[in-house]
């Protein structure tokens, strides 16, 4: 695998970027998924001790993809709404997206993937658990 590493120049001091041939330890595992009522999604896995896990999800897909199920009509921005046919719906769907429901998606697809938990290790209480680290709103 060809890396970079930072070296120094012997007469100037300056640094620079040289390119070296080198093994590399894999650090994180990203698995990238559609979800029917999330949308697009990535899990990302930390494949060492501590063994942690970033779930990114958009709201907004969150929000089309009800929409479009209850047959609501809408007009989507890239990443919002523009318009609704039924704006007490849109708000209510909004509200239903709680903590629990992003914890249902994160148990759903951890049934499904590989994890750095055995069957052991869940049993005896060491899991995944969810925290909201960043959230954006938006008035669209």
């Amino acid at each position: 695998m060809v890396r970079t590493e930072r070296r120094t120049h012997a007469y100037t001091g300056q640094s620079y970027t040289w390119l070296v041939f080198s093994t590399a330890m894999v650090n994180h595992y990203y698995v990238y998924a559609v979800d029917a009522d999330f949308g697009p999604f990535f899990l990302k896995f930390c494949c060492h001790f501590p063994h942690n896990a970033k779930l990114c999800i958009n709201g907004h897909e969150y929000v089309k993809r009800q929409l479009a199920k209850r047959g609501i009509g809408f007009e989507a921005l890239d990443n919002g709404i523009l318009s609704c046919a039924d704006l007490e719906r849109l708000d209510w769907i909004c509200c239903e997206l709680t903590a629990a429901r992003i914890d249902a998606l994160l148990r759903k697809w951890l049934r499904r993937l590989p994890q750095s938990f055995t069957a052991a290790d869940r049993a005896a209480g060491f899991r995944y658990d969810l925290s909201i680290v960043q959230a954006e709103f938006a008035l669209t």
